[in-house]
């Protein structure tokens, strides 16, 4: 329980970063896992430079998502809004190795640790017990999703980017640039990256090949909660946690992966059709 809540708070995490950038543009970001692994390794260069405190840590955590975010649409979809789906996607991909060796280059492929911002000591409920890991992943996550569900539903901004996924054409006649839309789809996953990357650096340390991985997983995730709501979308993260957990207490650590793309291969083949036009509620 208390692994599978940590590691299904960042997969929830990565899942709405997914969800946003598809149900806004139509595409596939398969560099979001990338967006977690360049703001982590520089939230933690920042931090050992600058010695931030932690309400600043988070603000500059957040604040460098949303620029990555923003160079993410520009070297993908901003510059090839015209091309055809499959040539989007494989720009995507392109950005994610792009990246990868960027990390590479400036943090090496040594595992990098991030230091535990959230001073939450561990709780224990019952038998329950949850790990400081586990509580400011719970935090960090539960907060992104109020924050942004207040976002879509209660601001000009958010609807604008809400009516955009709805019907992009009728978005344009009420006067709404759809191109602002995806861009800010794109720096709000960033957000989201970095977040997931404030909660799962203190857990499995941070590596140069995480990303892809990382990046997958939210996918699995997205289709668990079905693109649509926010919630249910974080939701499908956190149930894809706990069965990775109790994959790994039942039978083996090595069949996880294997359990999971599993479960994505019958989630795609099964899934009803409506499910990949669906809409933001």
């Amino acid at each position: 329980m208390n692994s599978g809540l940590a590691l299904g708070s960042v997969y929830g995490l990565m899942a709405i970063g997914f969800a946003l950038i598809f149900n806004s543009s139509r595409l596939i970001n398969f560099a979001q896992g990338e967006l977690l692994l360049i703001g982590g390794l520089t939230l933690q260069s920042l931090s050992q430079a600058l010695h931030l405190p932690p309400v600043a840590a988070l603000a500059a955590a957040a604040l460098f998502g949303f620029i990555l975010g923003h160079a993410l649409y520009a070297s993908t979809l901003g510059v090839s809004i015209n091309a055809s789906p499959l040539r989007q996607l494989m720009l995507t991909v392109a950005a994610s190795l792009c990246w990868q060796g960027v990390a590479i280059v400036f943090w090496g492929k040594n595992p990098v640790m991030l230091p535990q911002l959230l001073p939450l000591p561990p709780l224990r409920l019952g038998l329950l017990f949850f790990s400081q890991d586990t509580l400011t992943a719970l935090a960090l996550s539960v907060a992104s999703v109020v924050l942004l569900s207040l976002f879509l539903s209660r601001t000009t901004t958010g609807r604008a980017i809400r009516a955009v996924s709805m019907n992009p054409v009728a978005a344009r006649l009420q006067g709404i640039r759809p191109g602002h839309c995806h861009a800010l789809s794109f720096a709000l996953a960033g957000v989201l990256a970095a977040m997931a990357a404030m909660a799962v650096g203190p857990q499995t340390m941070l590596r140069y090949d995480m990303g892809l991985g990382l990046g997958l997983k939210g996918f699995v995730a997205a289709t668990i909660g079905g693109y649509a709501s926010v919630p249910r979308v974080f939701l499908g993260g956190v149930l894809l946690g706990l069965v990775e957990a109790a994959l790994v207490l039942l039978l083996s650590g090595e069949l996880k992966e294997t359990v999971t793309y599993i479960l994505l291969i019958g989630l795609l083949v099964l899934a009803p059709k409506e499910q990949e036009t669906a809409r933001p509620a």
